[in-house]
């Protein structure tokens, strides 16, 4: 029996690909069971056994009392290798309307070739195996240009099946006539978008993730891993569990916990960014105008596809964790995807004028207690001198002092990221890409300098007034609407103390014509 060939070994920098010869050197004590935990498919997420080697060579094989028979590599054998047909594509499935006692779901269908069809075409979304009645719509509930999200009830099921009317054969490369659903025994969400994440996909440390399993968690201490139940529902016979789950380090307790949901914990997620020629990108499209695309792919990837198949060139890249490629685009619709055991990331390419615009990047900026900050020039420094800044995409902060680079900071797309210690004369900018999205300078304001004293007194009291203060006579000045309330008294201008020449006396300050910071002084005292 040849050995399997895509067995995983759990390192300091995660699941790493291994050999049986490798392995056996590792341990070569006998046989490995599967529930050692020690050697992990990537293609079924399933421990495998490494054999002791007393008949033949060592090797790696599935064991027969496995939960699923379904491993491509059981079933195909060890010359089984990746292909990403169109029908291999899980549409979108988000979680939304979270509460302490209900949610519900959602299908986004991509973009497809609808335009030309008539109004009489129409989509049937069914849960597969139930006598549910089926979700239709219309054409004109779908959008033309983007992903159109539609509801399917609050019941999860497995599997949907999805068929149309008064269609063509077409649009299955876009929409697969079924839909990979809710696996009862543990789904992952991404808790900010709702996101379904797909069978064997990454996440990351400090991210949170909606969990959602028929039944319970019976085992919720874990070293590195955050639960928190959010409710418990009945559906039917059944009983569903909903958690927050989020890994606090990376480490292998952590990153068995997601492996029991299909998920691997990770550092370096898989992406696929389009990087050249000019561009418009949406969810799961790409509108371009050339014969090309070049396209960064990031993270644990075993296979780049195209479909219809076309040429992809790698291009020489030096980078350990991105890989560089060029996509000859043959038709109009072009579909690329980047996985491991199936596709983890895809897009269409659409060729057409590029009349639209891009999405703009969202940025939240908040003081320490959730205010939102405007961006611009300002002479208030925030509450504890700190902001909170996170984006929809990965960035950068750039912090500048009197217009000079003095820092740099990540900024992970839906992560949130604090800068303290901020000060006057600095500023601060989001840069996503090449582009300036947001961006604070701490100005402190500037003081009044004026030599004649006439025009000070003039310029104190104006000052006064539009700081809520109500003036009560020719030489008294009382501060109303503040939160300490006084009394300051301007002595008359010609007024001179013997020992205080040239000096004139608001309160407890008194501001000398040499210091410029005089009238800041008595705003302070108010």
């Amino acid at each position: 029996m040849a050995s399997l060939t895509h067995v995983c070994m759990w390192s300091d920098n995660g699941w790493k690909r291994i050999t049986a010869e490798q392995a056996a050197r590792l341990h070569p004590g006998g046989t490995v069971s599967a529930h050692s935990g020690l050697f992990m498919c990537e293609l079924c997420g399933q421990y495998v056994i490494l054999t002791d080697g007393d008949i033949r060579i060592r090797y790696f094989k599935h064991s027969a009392y496995e939960k699923s028979k379904d491993c491509p590599e059981r079933t195909f054998g060890a010359g089984y290798s990746i292909s990403y047909g169109s029908q291999e594509h899980d549409l979108p499935i988000r979680i939304t309307n979270v509460s302490s006692s209900s949610f519900s779901f959602e299908v986004g269908l991509i973009r497809a070739p609808i335009s030309s069809l008539g109004k009489d075409f129409c989509i049937e979304i069914k849960p597969k195996g139930a006598f549910d009645i089926p979700y239709v719509y219309t054409k004109e509930r779908l959008n033309y240009d983007s992903i159109t999200y539609l509801p399917i009830g609050e019941r999860p099921f497995e599997k949907y099946t999805l068929s149309f009317q008064n269609g063509n054969d077409k649009l299955r490369e876009f929409w697969p006539a079924e839909i990979k659903g809710i696996d009862p025994e543990g789904t992952l969400f991404e808790k900010v978008s709702g996101k379904k994440l797909s069978y064997d996909a990454d996440v990351e440390i400090g991210k949170e993730y909606y969990l959602l399993k028929r039944g319970y968690i019976y085992r919720k201490s874990f070293s590195s891993v955050r639960i928190q139940e959010i409710m418990q529902k009945r559906i039917g016979w059944e009983t569903w569990s909903l958690y927050v789950v989020s890994a606090s380090a990376f480490n292998e307790d952590a990153a068995r916990f997601y492996l029991d949901f299909h998920c691997r914990l990770t550092d370096h997620p898989v992406s696929l960014q389009p990087v050249w020629p000019l561009f418009v990108e949406g969810n799961y499209i790409v509108k371009h105008n050339q014969n090309s695309m070049y396209m960064l792919i990031e993270g644990n990837v075993a296979a780049v596809k195209t479909f219809p198949s076309v040429t992809v060139r790698q291009l020489d890249y030096n980078s350990s964790q991105s890989k560089l490629y060029e996509v000859f685009c043959s038709g109009r619709q072009q579909l690329i995807s980047a996985g491991r055991t199936q596709a983890l990331q895809y897009t269409y390419l659409w060729k057409e004028p590029l009349d639209q615009v891009g999405l703009h990047p969202e940025v939240s900026v908040t003081d320490i207690a959730g205010a939102e900050v405007d961006p611009g020039e300002t002479d208030t420094l925030p509450h504890d001198k700190t902001l909170r800044f996170k984006s929809t995409f990965d960035g950068e902060l750039i912090i500048f002092n009197n217009n000079r680079v003095v820092d740099k900071r990540k900024l992970s797309a839906d992560k949130y990221i604090e800068l303290n210690g901020l000060s006057y004369g600095l500023g601060v900018q989001v840069v996503i890409g090449l582009d300036v999205i947001w961006q604070i300078d701490f100005k402190k304001q500037q003081p009044i300098v004026v030599n004649d004293e006439i025009e000070m007194l003039k310029r104190i009291t104006n000052i006064l007034k539009q700081s809520g203060c109500e003036i009560t006579a020719d030489s008294e000045i009382t501060a109303t609407g503040r939160r300490i309330k006084k009394k300051i008294v301007i002595y008359p201008a010609m007024w001179v103390e013997p020992h205080a020449t040239n000096t004139i006396f608001v309160s407890d300050a008194y501001i000398k014509y040499a210091k410029p910071y005089a009238v800041q002084k008595i705003l302070d005292n108010i």
